[in-house]
């Protein structure tokens, strides 16, 4: 009876794991189709302006890339924080594209290309504004963020923000604008905290080939060419970022 019990027992908390994962997905699923029939909104608004206004110049930032910014500053912000939190500075989680996307180094092909492969990199006078970009660090040692508030900002023992070219490493992905801080995290944190600072990057990345190959439902990426599974949906808001740039690729729009 004992040994039923338990396997009995077993088996409820398998079926609690699987349906606590099919709610998580589903969860996912649909935050990821609002946010996408939002940027759908968004762009044929914006469409409709143009056509009858002819206002959207070609100088001027297209809406999808405020789009973006809302949509990814949950994350930044979550990033921002995590450090108040955690007692523990090892546990605290990284933020790169692995994390929240899915590993640049995996196959989008059969024959072995890999997102990296795909990824162009370009000559631009691009300039990144921590008060408005989507910007993002990932602070990991609590003494450093702490020396870097108190000490950097007018009237401050540092002075004001300011780029430092040796310290600060950020790569831009275009066309959607998301700058990877690759360091001066804290440094880059409390620039965005201030709203004051501007960062040119490193380098600057078109990814707009990315999507020969990949495709978001909201679940899962797929490889194109058979359908098959690159890797499940980590993150709603980086699904629909990425899918959005789809969409800015598709009509000619880039940050």
């Amino acid at each position: 009876m004992f040994i039923f019990r338990n396997k009995q027992s077993k088996r409820i908390k398998q079926s609690s794991v699987k349906r606590h994962k099919s709610s998580t997905n589903l969860e996912i699923k649909n935050n990821f189709d609002s946010i996408m029939r939002f940027s759908e909104s968004v762009l044929d608004q914006a469409k409709d302006f143009k056509n009858s206004k002819d206002r959207l110049k070609e100088e001027n930032e297209h809406p999808l890339i405020d789009v973006v910014r809302l949509i990814g500053r949950q994350l930044q912000s979550q990033y921002l924080t995590n450090l108040l939190y955690q007692r523990d500075e090892a546990l605290l989680s990284i933020l790169s594209p692995k994390d929240v996307l899915f590993d640049p180094s995996a196959w989008i092909s059969k024959d072995g290309t890999i997102f990296e492969d795909v990824m162009r990199k370009l000559k631009t006078d691009k300039v990144i504004s921590l008060n408005r970009d989507l910007v993002l660090p990932c602070s990991w040692k609590k003494s450093r963020m702490v020396t870097c508030i108190a000490m950097i900002g007018e009237g401050r023992r540092r002075g004001q923000w300011r780029q430092d070219y040796n310290n600060h490493y950020v790569n831009l992905w275009l066309p959607m604008g998301i700058a990877w801080v690759g360091s001066g995290n804290h440094s880059i944190s409390t620039g965005i905290i201030q709203g004051k600072g501007h960062i040119i990057p490193k380098n600057v990345y078109d990814i707009s080939d990315v999507y020969d190959y990949v495709y978001c439902d909201g679940l899962n990426y797929y490889r194109k060419e058979d359908g098959s599974i690159i890797s499940p949906v980590m993150n709603a808001e980086f699904a629909a970022i990425f899918e959005i740039g789809r969409m800015m690729t598709e009509n000619s729009i880039s940050y």
